[in-house]
């Protein structure tokens, strides 16, 4: 597989350049010595598309964010501490507790609040200032190329992947049929940080969904420089438009762009994990090593040994045993309700611990009922590992739940049964339909995507409540144990610095 130097999300933006939100000293994104200025990356396609896979390599690296959200992983698993699914002990061990505790939602200076919109809107001013290069004479008049094509393509996802992330925290849930104008973010689509008022949550689906079909065009057809999980393809992008239908309530739309993705990704010799890949996680790697033992990745960053982020790495916080303060005194578990809706023949059953019993790198690791043995660092002193972003099983999924709620069981039950063996080998359609039918495929969605930073935003979408009773959830350590879906604190508060530099932003009620 090509490899290309390891480029820095800021190296597109020269020392005079660009403050991600305001002058104040904590927001100014300083040039590092290895960075390239904006006139060197704008002079040749090449250049930009290193530009473009330096995006990418920092979606896994230290971005600028804290060390308990490592880059995209991060973020993920700090969405799900906010929900129902992941259980674990704040007491022992501070990380994410405001989180948990609902405190950190409606603050303004809290970092967890802070730190995903600075991330995003650098990643959205980089993908501007790459689609602005593309526009310069030496690169404009090859527009016919594929290289061309392909980086325009990928600028254009990780813009609408980024505000599609912005606007699920920080603005109100989408409603198909409803009033949508209510504020969103401000959906950046020129490389300034000038002061922008915030578009309606509306407006900001309608260009995501612009981005995402300009770059699907550009796609389609189109021998790519890297076709590979490393690099948004048909099946990422496709994938990208089925998440976002989902959130816009038009299920068979989104039944059909996974059925896109699903096909290309196979066509390229994606698959799901065998069953003998599902249960041999808790003595395996194939999670952290998905690119290379399972084929199950369609978007994903592989990490090299000698790549280690330390504490800002995914496995750091939720592995099981890797050496950190995170994973010996906070120990990750599953919600006992949802652990208990796998049928007894289902392989995943192995991925936690319900007896609290199994064994620890060292006597300091903290052991726990449904403790989680679903993700695996290559070692107890290193936290280095692959992480997918996307994977086949959630496209399987999101085929099946976009058909089922749409009406359509048959199909549903046909694509979730060819998902589902391969979790229960003796697993055998129930007949269920409508809802109870819909109510067995997300069931096994939150299951199968664990930990992997859907559990809050799919809470959201759907408008239900975080419910934390009658499971393992201690209510002396969340503080909080059920949150309704008309919470103001679903609408994280706008940072207050981002406030303090652009006047035309109004904050959310807090």
């Amino acid at each position: 597989m090509k490899r290309f130097k390891y480029i820095l999300g800021a190296a597109l933006v020269t020392a005079a350049s660009f403050s991600l939100m305001s002058c104040e000293k904590d927001y100014l994104e300083t040039v590092p010595t290895d960075a390239i200025s904006d006139v060197t990356v704008n002079s040749s396609l090449e250049n930009l598309y290193l530009a473009v896979n330096g995006i990418q390599r920092k979606l896994v690296s230290q971005d600028g964010s804290s060390q308990g959200q490592g880059g995209e992983p991060g973020f993920g698993y700090s969405r799900d501490f906010q929900s129902d699914d992941i259980y674990f002990d704040v007491v022992a061990n501070s990380w994410h507790r405001d989180l948990v505790r609902w405190t950190a939602q409606g603050n303004a200076t809290s970092t967890y609040i802070r730190v995903p919109w600075k991330v995003y809107y650098m990643r959205v001013l980089n993908a501007n200032l790459i689609l602005k290069g593309l526009e310069e004479p030496q690169n404009a008049e090859r527009s016919g190329e594929n290289l061309y094509k392909q980086v325009k393509a990928e600028a254009l996802a990780f813009r609408a992947h980024s505000h599609f992330m912005l606007v699920q925290c920080y603005g109100k849930r989408y409603v198909k049929g409803g009033d949508n104008s209510n504020l969103g973010v401000p959906y950046r689509m020129e490389p300034t940080t000038d002061p922008m008022a915030r578009n309606t949550v509306e407006e900001v689906y309608r260009n995501i969904n612009a981005d995402l079909d300009e770059a699907i065009s550009l796609m389609n057809g189109t021998p790519l420089q890297v076709d590979d999980f490393n690099h948004f393809n048909t099946a990422s992008l496709n994938g990208l438009k089925a998440r976002v239908a989902l959130a816009q309530q038009d299920y068979a739309a989104a039944a059909s762009y996974a059925d896109t993705a699903i096909k290309y990704a196979e066509a390229h010799g994606a698959a799901l994990m065998t069953p003998d890949m599902v249960s041999s996680t808790p003595t395996n790697t194939i999670f952290s090593d998905i690119t290379t033992k399972t084929n199950e990745a369609v978007w994903a960053a592989m990490t090299k040994d000698d790549q280690t982020i330390y504490f800002y790495s995914f496995y750091a916080y939720l592995s099981w045993n890797y050496s950190s303060t995170a994973i010996r005194q906070a120990t990750k578990t599953i919600n006992s309700k949802l652990y208990d809706t796998m049928s007894a023949t289902d392989l995943r059953r192995v991925w936690w611990d319900p007896t609290g019993t199994m064994a620890v790198p060292l006597s300091s690791f903290k052991k726990k009922p449904y403790q989680n043995r679903k993700f695996t660092a290559r070692s107890s002193g290193d936290a280095v590992g692959d992480y997918a972003f996307m994977r086949l099983a959630e496209l399987y999924l999101m085929k099946a739940e976009g058909l089922a709620r749409s009406g359509q069981d048959a199909a549903a039950q046909e694509t979730f049964t060819k998902f589902q063996v391969t979790r229960d080998p003796e697993y055998v359609a129930k007949g269920n339909t409508g809802e109870a039918l819909i109510q067995e495929i997300m069931n096994s969605r939150a299951i199968e995507l664990w930990g992997e930073g859907f559990s809050w935003t799919d809470k959201k979408r759907l408008g239900l409540p975080v419910d934390r009773n009658g499971s393992n959830f201690d209510v002396s350590v969340c503080t909080v144990m059920r949150i309704e879906p008309t919470d103001n604190r679903w609408q994280w508060a706008i940072p207050k610095a981002e406030l303090d530099a652009n006047n035309l932003l109004v904050q959310n009620p807090l």
